[in-house]
């Protein structure tokens, strides 16, 4: 009963997070477009990678009394702001027009994400003391 309990909390957590990440991407769809190039889709998948291997490494670090906030801020809140569903529309839409630009798009996601990955755990690294 009280796993199920904990289980039920746990949900509620990451459906507010998810929330509130998902309104973030919604309100970043105001700001202008520059192109015709999805730049804001991939600043926001960099932006949520980072923010999340920060997280990661910071919360390794930690007691796992934090385990609802790695929910709330990692499942929730950046998992509904960043958006895989959406980068691979868009892949295959620029593939309709110029399919050079659609595969520069697809690795420069995925480059850049990864580099995301490799800051993001040095700054959560560095936050915790660490010294690399």
């Amino acid at each position: 009963m009280q796993k199920q309990r904990l289980d039920l909390i746990e949900m509620f957590v990451v459906s507010l997070g998810g929330g509130i990440g998902g309104s973030l991407r919604y309100l970043l769809s105001f700001l202008p477009i520059v192109g015709q190039w999805p730049l804001m889709t991939i600043l926001i998948n960099w932006l949520g990678t980072l923010l999340l291997a920060i997280l990661g490494s910071y919360l390794s670090h930690r007691s796992s009394r934090l385990k609802r906030w790695q929910a709330f801020l990692g499942t929730g809140i950046l998992g509904g702001f960043t958006t895989f569903s959406t980068m691979l529309l868009q892949t295959a839409q620029l593939t309709q027009s110029n399919i050079v630009m659609a595969g520069l798009y697809l690795v420069m996601t995925v480059v850049g994400g990864v580099l995301m990955i490799i800051l993001g755990q040095y700054i959560g690294h560095v936050l915790c003391g660490e010294r690399l």
